[in-house]
């Protein structure tokens, strides 16, 4: 199937004038779009949340969760050369492999670059005493969130994630200050992720926050703060390097705590890979 994008370039002469509305705004802002939920779509496309409804089902989607997931894998791979200055068309594949490599390793560099040692530290420790640790993520966010969630499940810590919203926001009210959040927004400034961001904050829960701007909302939210780096300046597609260094930073937390907890944690990584390797014939 096609990318959203392109799904709606294709059809856009055949749009209503409300549906185009919309349309314009998930071509012009796609990662933006795939961080939004419906309410914020309908709201900064001035329509409704019933016609942002009835596009993404004409467009070939069962619901919006599933437009907008499609939508931020699309922001992970290039869809167009234009998008790509670094890339020229007649660029050999080993070329291009080589560039996307490249400025992967540079935005891993230049984020690990950014974090200070104290930064890892305090979140360990966090993570290592608390009770409960929640992971928050919406759009494209969530698939960073639910990468971080699958792999501290394999220690012994009581970890939680759900994509919907709502669930989101009735998990963060049911958390304490013996508790830890990780909470995960490219932007740093999605209207819902910040309510969630404000609940823990009201709540006394500890809030890591991952984004890739340091003066977003989420980091005035926040208790300590990653800033992942990429080389926007050279791609437009925003989020698709910045994506991998937020699941890097996790990998790093995740392998730091799991080393700091020592035999238990490894007792039930064991366990659960067991039990996993036992459905495999």
């Amino acid at each position: 199937m096609s990318s959203p994008v392109q799904i709606l370039k294709q059809s856009f002469d055949n749009l209503s004038r409300t549906n185009k509305k919309i349309a314009k705004y998930v071509i012009e802002n796609p990662q933006a779009a795939s961080e939004a939920n419906i309410e914020d779509l309908a709201a900064v496309t001035d329509t409704s949340t019933a016609s942002v409804s009835r596009l993404v089902k004409t467009l070939g989607y069962s619901n919006f969760r599933e437009f907008t997931l499609s939508l931020a894998y699309t922001q992970l791979r290039p869809q167009n050369l234009p998008i790509f200055k670094d890339i020229d068309a007649n660029d050999t594949l080993s070329t291009i492999a080589d560039k996307i490599f490249s400025g992967s390793q540079r935005a891993l560099q230049d984020t690990r670059e950014s974090i200070d040692e104290s930064e890892f530290a305090r979140s360990v420790l966090r993570i290592i005493h608390c009770r409960r640790l929640g992971f928050f993520g919406l759009g494209g966010s969530s698939v960073a969130a639910l990468d971080g969630y699958h792999k501290f499940l394999r220690t012994s810590i009581d970890c939680f994630y759900y994509p919907d919203f709502d669930v989101q926001l009735m998990q963060a009210v049911k958390l304490g200050e013996d508790d830890c959040a990780i909470v995960i927004s490219h932007s740093g400034k999605n209207r819902q992720t910040i309510k969630i961001a404000e609940t823990l904050k009201r709540r006394k829960v500890p809030v890591i926050a991952i984004t890739s701007y340091q003066d977003s909302p989420l980091v005035g939210h926040s208790d300590i703060a990653f800033i992942s780096s990429s080389d926007e300046s050279n791609y437009r597609s925003e989020g698709m390097y910045s994506l991998l260094a937020q699941m890097t930073i996790i990998d790093t937390l995740f392998m730091m705590a799991t080393v700091r907890m020592g035999p238990a944690t490894e007792d039930t990584i064991h366990s659960v890979q067991n039990i996993i390797e036992s459905t495999r014939g």
